[in-house]
C-alpha cells in the first residue's frame, strides 16, 4: 500500500491509501488423514519422476504382495506406496499450484484462489486431537465469486487419521535420551511475481523462490537428558533416522495405511538441556535438519489407497 502524511495539509492523519498490488496467503489445518496427506505432498513436491538434480524424486508403486514398505513389509493389492525422495521437485522453476475454494455458506460469502502454492508443511503428533497437518503458503490470485454450489464432503471413520497411539520413532540416534515428542517441517521456499507481461494488480507467475532450497527440519523433546544427543549436538554427528505412523484403518488384508519419514544424515543443529532445577526429571530439546551424505537426504512414503494424483 501507498501511505504518507498529509504534511502540506499540516494533518497527521495519513492520506487515503492506494492499492499496488495484491498478495494473498493462505493456510490449511488439519487433523493428519492418508489420502489428504499424499495430495498435500504431490502439490508441494510434484508427481514427475524428475527432482531438482535430474534424479528422480517421485515414484508411485501399485501394492502386488512382493514389494515392501520401509519396515519390510508385504504391500498387498489395492494399496499404493508414495516415495518422495530429496532433494524433491517438480523439475524447471516453477513450483506445482492449485485453486482453492474458500466457501463462507452461511455468510453468502464464497472466494476463489488461483494459483496456491504450498511454501511450508509441518507435521506434529500432540498427545490429544491426532496428529496434526499444517499447510501454508501464497496465491497469485484471489477474489470473491458466486455459490460455486459445492456438497460437502464429512469426515468419516471408515478412514481414520494417524493418532500418536500409531506413531513410533523406529531409529534414531544410539542412546539417545526417552523422546517425548516430534515435529517435522517442509519448507519449500516460493515467490509470485508482476512480470509486466499483463497489467493486473495480482502475480501472473509463479516461481521457487531465488534464495533458500527445499529443506526438512525438526525438533525432539526429550522426557529425560542423555550425554549422547548433548555430544552429537557438539560434534555434528550423522545419524540415521526413521519415524512411522499407522493408521487403525485397514487398506487390504492386513495392511493399515502408513507413513514414514526417514533421514540419512540427520544432524542436530541446535538446542540443549532444559534447566537446572530441583526437578526429580529433566529433558531437553534438539533442533535437527536432514544433511546430505552419500544416500539421499530423506524419503517421505505415503502408503494409501490412492493409486494416482494425476
Amino acid at each position: 500500500m501507498l501511505e504518507r502524511d498529509n504534511e502540506l495539509r499540516g494533518l497527521s492523519e495519513p492520506i487515503p491509501v492506494i492499492p499496488e498490488a495484491y498478495e494473498p496467503t493462505w493456510s490449511l489445518s488439519s487433523r493428519m488423514y492418508p489420502d489428504t496427506l499424499g495430495m498435500v505432498f504431490a502439490c508441494a513436491f510434484g508427481i514427475s519422476s524428475t527432482g531438482e538434480t535430474g534424479a528422480t524424486h517421485y515414484v508411485a508403486t501399485t501394492g502386488n504382495g512382493v514389494i515392501t514398505d520401509p519396515d519390510g513389509t508385504t504391500i498387498p493389492t489395492g494399496a499404493t506406496r508414495h516415495v518422495w525422495t530429496m532433494p524433491l521437485g517438480p523439475s524447471g522453476a516453477s513450483p506445482k499450484t492449485a485453486q482453492i475454494i474458500g466457501a463462507y455458506k452461511d455468510q453468502s460469502t464464497f472466494f476463489k484462489l488461483k494459483g496456491a502454492s504450498i511454501n511450508s508443511i509441518e507435521i506434529t503428533t500432540p498427545d490429544r486431537g491426532g496428529a496434526q497437518l499444517s499447510v501454508s503458503g501464497i496465491a497469485a490470485y484471489m477474489d470473491q465469486f458466486s455459490d460455486p454450489s459445492l456438497t460437502p464432503s464429512y469426515e468419516a471413520t471408515a478412514t481414520r487419521p494417524f493418532m500418536r497411539g500409531g506413531a513410533s520413532i523406529v531409529t534414531w540416534l544410539s542412546g539417545t535420551g526417552t523422546p517425548q515428542d516430534v515435529s517435522y517441517t517442509f519448507a519449500n521456499p516460493v515467490e509470485n511475481s508482476q512480470t509486466l507481461s499483463v497489467a493486473s494488480k495480482y502475480a501472473d507467475v509463479v516461481e521457487k523462490a531465488n534464495e533458500g532450497l527445499v529443506t526438512l527440519t525438526g525438533s525432539m523433546a526429550k522426557r529425560q537428558l542423555d550425554v549422547d544427543d548433548f555430544n552429537a549436538l557438539r560434534d555434528a554427528t550423522e545419524f540415521a533416522t526413521k519415524t512411522r505412523w499407522r493408521s487403525d484403518t485397514v487398506i487390504a488384508g492386513t495392511y493399515t495405511y502408513a507413513l514414514f519419514i526417514e533421514m540419512s544424515a540427520a544432524q542436530y543443529v541446535s538446542g540443549g538441556p532444559d534447566a537446572l532445577a530441583n526437578r526429580r526429571r529433566i529433558g531437553g530439546s534438539f533442533d535437527f535438519r536432514a544433511a546430505r551424505n552419500a544416500s539421499a537426504s530423506a524419503t517421505v512414503s505415503v502408503i494409501n489407497a490412492t493409486a494416482s494424483y494425476i
